[in-house]
């Protein structure tokens, strides 16, 4: 990894920047940030590590950034699929001691994979073969979530939904890169190249969601509230208040 970026390395960390931080603005303006902080804090570590590769990448576009960078990423990313699982799974006792027991049982096999990695291999094992191997883990979590979430017809908040199919295939097409570039170190600029570019795209589909106007849910509102007890309702008191405008007209015969 050198500290020169390609044109089309910058330009598409310049939209990179300007869509996490358009999705940040529609998390806080939607008020949303509360369906998942761990993701909310996900973009924002995004957002300033994007910046710092492209506006200073002789100081930060390097190994050991890179790799600070990764394991700040890999956790946030376990954060991310923990605090899912806790809150969908919130109002199912039955589905959530599931969910727990396949979480723990993935970041068991994870770990065992990362511990399975000699000590003091060179940075091109680290990117071809750890970095895979950690993402491979994720995939699983991610995976495991949406198919509890079919198996047990969880009504899942659309967020949620968004963040869950935003993720997998861009771990996806993240892994199998890696792993061809540990077998083929000519796939270098194109690695650089394409990872970045599906990264955008997959936060451009969390802006979109992000800035989503809020659905209604088909059953009830105390269906919901008893369902998803995190999720914010709007006061029915200050909807049915008037407003100054309105108190000041004069009633009507």
């Amino acid at each position: 990894m050198t500290s020169e970026l390609t044109i089309d390395q910058i330009l598409i960390a310049h939209i990179g920047k300007v869509l996490l931080l358009f999705a940040l603005v529609g998390i806080v303006w939607r008020g949303r940030a509360h369906l998942c902080w761990s993701f909310t804090v996900y973009l924002a570590a995004s957002l300033v590590t994007n910046v710092l590769f492209t506006f200073w990448p002789e100081t930060f576009y390097t190994r050991w950034f890179w790799i600070l960078q990764q394991g700040v990423d890999d956790a946030l990313k376990v954060a991310i699929a923990i605090e899912l699982g806790y809150r969908i799974f919130q109002a199912f006792p039955g589905a959530q001691a599931s969910a727990r027991r396949l979480l723990f049982l993935l970041l068991i096999a994870t770990s065992v994979a990362i511990i399975g990695i000699p000590v003091g291999v060179s940075f091109e094992y680290l990117r071809a073969v750890f970095e895979p191997r950690v993402v491979t883990g994720t995939i699983w979590l991610m995976n495991g979530l949406a198919l509890l979430i079919v198996w047990y017809r969880v009504p899942a908040h659309p967020f949620h939904k968004a963040i869950l199919m935003g993720f997998v295939p861009y771990l996806v097409v993240f892994t199998s890169l890696y792993t061809l570039l540990g077998k083929y170190e000519w796939l270098l600029r194109i690695v650089q190249s394409v990872d970045p570019a599906a990264s955008m795209l997959m936060v451009a589909f969390w802006t979109w969601a992000a800035w989503a106007p809020e659905t209604q849910p088909d059953v009830s509102a105390a269906v919901i509230r008893f369902l998803q007890p995190w999720r914010k309702f709007p006061d029915p008191n200050q909807q049915a208040r008037p407003s100054a405008a309105q108190a000041l007209q004069p009633e009507r015969a």
